[in-house]
């Protein structure tokens, strides 16, 4: 295993300016995207109201069903002894979801261990699992590659309605039959039985999505001693009663600072990608099952496209007695995270950190300060064949990705194959048939005007045969030189599937079967730097 680090722009201006620590969007942020500040974090974190010993035991009660290792036991400990975190979250994905749920685990984990260096006591590592989620459509699905194509396997969620993740049940000859049809299109090597071994004891367990997610995460980092959390456990939500109270108090207000700042990064050229409404509540709420966004009107607040309202005092009694029916969406999940756990720094994806810009007014509302928001690390895994491939090409990364010189080499090399006498003897045979077609139709229509649609439809078909035979043709010599363009397929699907970040795409089975188990260790111990180059790592 090989690493590399190489600057790859990215891809928004937000996202380039924000690492690059430009003045136009730090002031949207706390904290510029670096740990220089993390001594001056961790003192406005002092005063932070976290029940330690009562958070400690909501995490210690969601992951001891899973297993909780030493390392996370002692991350219990400092948490508990006055440890502040570095938190990430996800959704509870498929088989992890993509890779850069995994991307985003280790990032958190090296980012804590920085941090720890820096100030010279424990950083804690946390996971905020968004169980709550109800998108399915998002979570219940993969990708894979089938004869040079990459294929979407959905799992069928319709029934299951807006349930969340975490309230959605998992059956298991269900699910055990979409993975096994997924692992029928992996490779067989000499880690194959170990990687679905894996898989199937833990999809065994679960009873849930979440449950099956929460369990792979644990696997993975439990020696790291990543802590990790159900956003819709009932213990935890419990304990958030209060804060959904505070933000239902403050809910206008929210909405107006979200409005202002989205308002005013559009005018500066930012997107933030919220879309924030003045009517928002910001807040879902669970009815008979279902997750349902709340509004806001003149008397209270009323569920999305129904008749279903609330007074505020309604909605407040339901914060205080049955919390575990709110949940949060993407501009208050941050703030619950913030008032749960003292957070040292955020690590987020560049959607994430585009909405975090529209929040630090509604982290002032709640008498909070934003923390330190860092990217996540970018990575590119490059298999034994890919890297082959790149080295008889002549194609550096930066090539495939940035340059996207793909398509460009596709087209050379089609050209370079091209019978270009035949295709030209049918260019000219078109061109003559058409200019006999021009007389004949000045004959048919001195005839009858009537004529002249018989005889342009006539023309077409000939020469839509004429180029049928010439896209035949074409493809025979593309099917003579297929190895060529298979090789450069294969380039394309490893590193730029469906023109985007592999990272986006695939999800880690495929690399643990063709690499081993001890994939995500040996990740966590290459020497990364947590800076904005990207990782491309040579399996």
């Amino acid at each position: 295993m090989r690493l590399e680090e190489k600057y790859i722009p990215p891809s928004s201006q937000l996202m380039a300016d924000y690492t690059n620590e430009d003045q136009s969007i730090l002031q949207y942020f706390s904290y510029g995207p670096s740990l220089e500040q993390a001594r001056k974090r961790l003192q406005s974190l002092a005063d932070h109201p976290v029940d330690r010993k009562k958070v400690s035991g909501i995490l210690e009660s969601y992951m001891k069903d899973f297993g909780l290792s030493e390392a996370a036991r002692k991350n219990l400990c400092h948490f508990e002894e006055g440890a502040p975190v570095v938190v990430t979250g996800q959704q509870a994905g498929l088989l992890t979801g993509p890779l850069y749920t995994v991307h985003k685990a280790i990032s958190t984990i090296l980012l804590a261990r920085q941090a720890a260096e820096e100030l010279g006591a424990p950083v804690v590592p946390l996971f905020w699992i968004a169980g709550e989620d109800h998108d399915l459509a998002e979570i219940a699905h993969v990708y894979r590659e089938t004869n040079g194509r990459i294929e979407k396997l959905n799992y069928p969620h319709a029934k299951f309605g807006k349930s969340a993740a975490s309230q959605t049940p998992l059956n298991y000859e269900e699910v055990a039959a979409f993975i096994e049809e997924y692992f029928r299109s992996l490779p067989e090597t000499s880690h194959t039985k170990h990687v679905h071994s894996l898989v199937f004891r833990h999809l065994r367990e679960a009873k849930t999505f979440t449950g099956f997610f929460a369990a792979l995460l644990n696997h993975f980092f439990q020696q790291e001693g990543l802590l990790f959390i159900d956003a819709a456990d009932k213990q935890l939500r419990t304990y958030e009663s209060q804060f959904f109270c505070r933000m239902i108090d403050n809910s206008k207000a929210i909405a107006e600072a979200v409005m202002e700042a989205e308002s005013s990064l559009q005018a500066i050229g930012y997107t933030a990608g919220i879309d924030a409404k003045k009517d928002a509540a910001h807040l879902f709420l669970t009815i008979k099952g279902e997750r349902l966004l709340l509004e806001r009107d003149n008397a209270g607040f009323i569920v999305k496209n129904t008749a279903v309202r609330y007074t505020e005092q309604e909605l407040m009694e339901i914060a205080r007695h049955e919390p575990e029916r709110l949940s949060n969406n993407v501009v208050t999940r941050p703030l619950m995270q913030d008032l749960v756990f003292p957070v040292l720094a955020f690590v987020g994806g560049p959607g994430e950190i585009a909405y975090w810009a529209a929040l630090k007014g509604a982290f002032e509302l709640m008498d909070m300060e934003m923390p330190i928001v860092m990217p996540r690390l970018s990575v590119s895994l490059i298999d034994r064949r890919t890297a082959a491939l790149l080295e008889k090409h002549q194609l550096s990364f930066e090539d495939v990705v940035v340059e996207r010189k793909i398509p460009q080499l596709r087209n050379e090399l089609l050209e370079s194959i091209r019978d270009v006498e035949t295709e030209s003897k049918i260019g000219a045979i078109q061109q003559d048939l058409t200019v006999e077609y021009d007389e004949l139709m000045e004959r048919f229509t001195s005839v009858s005007a009537g004529l002249k649609p018989l005889v342009e439809k006539n023309l077409r078909i000939h020469l839509d045969q004429l180029t049928f035979l010439k896209n035949k043709l074409q493809d025979e010599v593309a099917i003579q030189n297929s190895t060529q363009f298979n090789q450069l397929a294969a380039i394309e699907n490893a590193l730029l599937p469906e023109s985007g970040w592999q990272e986006r795409i695939y999800n880690p089975i495929p690399y643990l079967n063709q690499y081993g188990v001890e994939l995500v260790e040996d990740l966590l111990d290459l020497p990364m730097n947590y800076n904005k180059t990207h990782k491309i790592v040579i399996l």
